[in-house]
C-alpha cells in the first residue's frame, strides 16, 4: 500500500468537509454581521431616546420659566390693577374734600362780605 493513498472517497470527503466549514464560515459571519449591526442600531436607538429625552427636559425646563415669567406678569398686573383702583378711589375721596372745602370757602366769603357790608353800613 503506498502511503499516500488515503483510500476511495477522501477527495469526496475532503471536499465535502471543505464545503461545509465554509459554510458555517459564511453562516458565522452573516450571523455576526447582523448582530454588530443590530447591535449598532441598538445603540442609535440608545443615543436617540438619550437624545430625545434631553430635548424633552430642556423644553420642560423652558415651558416652566415660561409659565414662572407668565404667573410673574399677571401678579404685576394685578397688583397694578389694585393699585389705579385705590388710587382711583383716593382721587373720588380728593375731588369730595375739594368741593366741600370749596363750598365752605364760598360761605366764608359771602360771610366776610356781608360782615363787610354791616360794619360799613354802620360806620
Amino acid at each position: 500500500m503506498d502511503p499516500t493513498d488515503l483510500g476511495p472517497g477522501t477527495a469526496t470527503w475532503l471536499g465535502g468537509t471543505g464545503t461545509v466549514l465554509l459554510g458555517a464560515f459564511l453562516w458565522l459571519r452573516k450571523f455576526l454581521s447582523k448582530d454588530a449591526t443590530d447591535r449598532a442600531m441598538d445603540s442609535a436607538d440608545i443615543g436617540t431616546l438619550t437624545r430625545l429625552n434631553e430635548l424633552l427636559n430642556q423644553e420642560r425646563a423652558a415651558r416652566k420659566e415660561a409659565e414662572a415669567r407668565a404667573d410673574q406678569f399677571a401678579k404685576e398686573r394685578n397688583e397694578l390693577a389694585a393699585a389705579v383702583g385705590r388710587m382711583e378711589g383716593k382721587i373720588e375721596a380728593l375731588t369730595s374734600q375739594v368741593a366741600q372745602l370749596t363750598d365752605r370757602v364760598t360761605q366764608q366769603s359771602d360771610e366776610i362780605n356781608r360782615l363787610r357790608t354791616k360794619l360799613g353800613g354802620i360806620a
